[in-house]
């Protein structure tokens, strides 16, 4: 316990900045699931910190905001993302897309079959809260299913995207690829790309697989179960799968839906998905720390969307190692940071 509070305490006062909460539920008091180096590790704290050093702020709207950042990405050219069917907003529109101005209208789309699977996500939202996905629709009892199993009756979904002031984007469901979809039990993978933007261009630096389990409606890493996988950049190999925080912080290589393996499966068109993320990367010059989701789909890798800065958290957990090597350090003394890191 002794040693526990010295290493904790170091560590909050570190160029890491981690905190004894974020110290346990990384499990770094476990060398062999956590092999890395402490000192690496970034909290939330640091982590703020790096992120308003190397990202302007202002930029930070354009990110969050899926309707410009969706058009911003249209406009220079790359095709690579989700088909929006319907923006549900009282002014807000989209070119192609219906314009849901009232309950009634959101009634009328999602009574029609023809629109079926959707996701639905509030246009300003961020850890997938809010996220509905539709599978399909009971015209006879007016209930739709979603990607839980669980049914709801349209008006009360209907009412739910309406109340929502900030706008809903409602997009063509991507499906898995066969080969990866019998893995996961037919539920969509994304890719978390970490990208540094420095004045030479942009590197990858980390790269995670975000894999859903049944009973999820997204596949972030908080919701339950949900697992994360390391990428090796070279290969695009799955190299070790996590699930839980803390004491329940565990590597389980096993699909727990399947029973199929997930480690050292192969991301398919890793570099093709490599390629789309710096191809992207340079059209938000305002935030040089990125991390882009990327759904592994059918018609090949699809971009959903970009975050500002990111959550530094997920990389540090699939890999067993903090992000703060000589690369990133490098990257926040050449994007100003005057503070202390490692090395």
């Amino acid at each position: 316990m002794a040693r526990l509070m010295v290493a904790t305490y170091r560590l909050s006062r570190g160029p890491g900045r981690l905190m004894p909460v974020e110290f346990f539920q990384h499990r770094l008091w476990d060398r062999d699931l956590m092999p890395g180096d402490r000192s690496r590790f970034v909290g939330l704290a640091a982590q703020g910190q790096f992120h308003r050093t190397a990202c302007d702020y202002g930029w930070r709207a354009v990110a969050d905001d899926k309707l410009i950042s969706q058009a911003t990405l249209s406009t220079a050219g790359i095709s690579s993302l989700p088909e929006t069917v319907a923006v549900a907003h009282p002014t807000r529109c989209l070119e192609g897309a219906a314009c849901l101005r009232s309950a009634e209208d959101i009634i009328r789309f999602l009574r029609d079959p023809s629109h079926y699977p959707w996701v639905a996500k509030p246009i300003d939202g961020v850890f997938s809260v809010g996220v509905m996905h539709g599978i399909s629709l009971d015209p006879a009892s007016d209930m739709l299913c979603t990607v839980t199993g669980a049914s709801f009756p349209v008006p009360a979904i209907a009412a739910r995207i309406h109340a929502y002031a900030g706008g809903y984007l409602i997009q063509r469901a991507l499906q898995p690829l066969t080969d990866l979809g019998r893995i996961t039990g037919g539920r969509l993978c994304t890719v978390r790309v970490l990208v540094l933007l420095t004045e030479t261009g942009p590197i990858i630096h980390r790269a995670a697989v975000k894999i859903p389990i049944r009973g999820n409606e997204a596949d972030n890493y908080w919701r339950e179960g949900n697992r994360l996988g390391a990428i090796d950049l070279a290969t695009g190999e799955v190299t070790r799968v996590m699930t839980g925080k803390a004491a329940s912080l565990r590597r389980d290589p096993i699909h727990p839906d399947t029973g199929c393996a997930i480690e050292e499966v192969v991301v398919p068109d890793w570099q093709a998905l490599c390629a789309l993320v710096v191809r992207a990367a340079p059209f938000f010059p305002g935030i040089r720390t990125q991390s882009w989701d990327v759904a592994i789909s059918d018609r090949g890798p699809i971009l959903l969307e970009l975050n500002w800065g990111g959550d530094l958290y997920l990389h540090q957990i699939a890999h067993g190692a903090g992000v703060l090597d000589d690369a990133y350090c490098t990257h926040l003394r050449a994007c100003g940071f005057q503070g202390r890191l490692p090395g």
